[in-house]
């Protein structure tokens, strides 16, 4: 596995390439500051699984950057990492080619649970931030919510709960299956399963819901 990683700040680096080094035994990792570094790496190879870029470096305008990366390396795979997290900044990476957009304030387990999905080809985005972030496609609903919580809490088993709150994590299948103990194909079942019963499209809408209820039940748990 071949990661490229660029980022102004030393300790956001060696961050990010100890959490991926522990994560994916026998990844490789080429390091960049600014843009100019990582044209200049892309320039002796390009075949990289994925590229973990900063928005804010010094030397060219953040959009212009991500903008000129993912034109000039269309296979490449660009996830955006990035002390931003507003919607519109979101919206517009996406829009220029990034497949996903993790916060540096997110955790080990979730950037590691982020970059595992855009390397399977799904795109990342934080789960309470998904609603916002792309303009719904009204042929396949991406978005919307067809359902309110409190359907969730009454049609859904507790297995499914516990699952859908996972969902609104972020968390892959094979990831679940792991923490619940139980095969990934059980989990498939599951996700299919609470899909069908609050009547949605995909896995994105499901995410959205269980990240309502996660914080919903937070709130009850500090008032208690």
């Amino acid at each position: 596995m071949d990661f490229l990683i660029a980022d102004d700040h030393n300790v956001v680096i060696a961050g990010l390439k100890g959490a991926l080094a522990d994560a994916f035994e026998g990844a490789n990792f080429s390091l960049a500051h600014d843009p100019r570094e990582v044209f200049d790496l892309l320039g002796r190879k390009s075949d990289y699984d994925l590229a973990l870029v900063d928005l804010k470096m010094p030397g060219m305008d953040s959009f212009e950057f991500l903008e000129r990366l993912c034109q000039q390396f269309k296979s490449l795979k660009v996830a955006v990492i990035s002390g931003l997290d507003d919607p519109e900044t979101i919206k517009k990476a996406i829009a220029l080619g990034a497949v996903g957009f993790i916060p540096k304030s997110v955790s080990e387990d979730t950037l590691i649970n982020a970059v595992r999905l855009v390397l399977r080809g799904d795109t990342y985005l934080p789960p309470h931030l998904l609603k916002v972030a792309i303009e719904p496609d009204p042929d396949e609903g991406a978005l919307e919510i067809p359902v309110d919580l409190k359907r969730a809490y009454d049609v859904l088993t507790e297995r499914q709960k516990e699952i859908l709150l996972l969902l609104g994590e972020g968390r892959s299948n094979k990831d679940i299956a792991r923490r619940l103990d139980l095969s990934e194909n059980t989990i498939k079942v599951h996700v299919s399963g609470v899909l069908r019963a609050l009547n949605l499209n995909n896995r994105t809408q499901a995410g959205v819901i269980g990240e309502k209820m996660r914080h919903i039940q937070a709130a009850q748990d500090i008032g208690e």
